[in-house]
């Protein structure tokens, strides 16, 4: 099966690769972690040195390369899909945004499978609001790299010391090694539970994967492979999909340069609160 590696275009008159220029966005769950802060809103409204999250995250696609942005909302959610739509064609924004409702909150893997008519034959990144990065290059546009070199999916992976345990959540360690930048997994665990954090088993340090991901449109397949052997009330999660996809050689790991923070927890939250109200030097 042959697997697309990028775009061209004429620029100037050379050809010059063209990465994946559509994301996803989901915005589905209800962020029961976060109420003391959200007051019942969409917890992806809340700002960041008063800028919304999901608008951080749009300005990183846009960054990207990233053209076309599909959210996938939830119902009662109508001040995010008023917001995200107002920020269509603006400045450092995606041109086109278009919104899609995740009636029940099943799993990012149910979330994606929204996504296949906006996607069609398309690679494209997926992007989740409760983490944010900070550095020099945006985190969806070194997976993209990623992407371009090894012609696989891709999902985004941090190495998180003894002192980050409580600041992240349930998130399972995934063995492999190091290959430049390009994370080669071995494995990964069944996430935890929902009140579990970051556990590192007596090391001092380890890989895990993050909420930033590439896929080709062969993820379409797995996921229904996936949900096909459960029930409706289950919830499909993007683990099952990234472990059948590994298992065929079609999942590799984009080590992220970059500082990770998980803003979907109220440690991480006022951490990226404090960080990004700081002057720069």
């Amino acid at each position: 099966m042959a697997h697309p590696r990028g775009k061209r275009r004429q620029n100037r008159g050379r050809q010059e690769l063209m990465g994946p220029t559509k994301a996803l966005i989901p915005c589905g769950g209800k962020g029961t972690r976060m109420t003391s802060f959200t007051k019942g809103a969409a917890k992806e409204l809340l700002p960041i040195v008063g800028v919304p999250l999901v608008l951080r995250v749009m300005e990183e696609c846009a960054a990207s390369g990233v053209r076309e942005v599909l959210i996938v909302s939830a119902p009662g959610k109508e001040d995010l899909n008023d917001t995200v739509r107002a920020a269509a064609g603006n400045a450092g924004m995606p041109e086109r945004v278009e919104v899609v409702t995740q009636e029940n909150p099943r799993g990012l893997a149910d979330a994606i499978r929204l996504g296949r008519d906006f996607m069609g034959s398309d690679t494209f990144g997926v992007a989740l609001p409760d983490n944010l990065f900070l550095g020099d290059e945006p985190a969806l546009a070194q997976l993209f790299r990623i992407q371009e070199h090894t012609a696989k999916n891709v999902v985004a992976i941090v190495e998180l010391g003894a002192a980050d345990r409580h600041r992240y959540g349930p998130t399972a360690i995934y063995p492999g090694h190091l290959n430049g930048d390009e994370y080669v997994i071995e494995s990964i665990p069944d996430k935890g539970p929902r009140q579990s954090t970051f556990d590192l088993e007596g090391a001092a340090s380890a890989f895990t994967g993050v909420g930033r991901y590439v896929f080709l449109p062969e993820v379409f397949s797995a996921i229904d492979e996936v949900g096909s052997t459960l029930s409706s009330a289950k919830e499909l999660d993007d683990i099952p999909v990234m472990q059948m996809l590994l298992h065929a050689g079609r999942l590799t790991g984009c080590r992220i340069r970059g500082d990770f923070l998980d803003v979907g927890l109220p440690t991480g939250y006022r951490e990226a609160e404090e960080r990004l109200a700081r002057p720069k030097r």
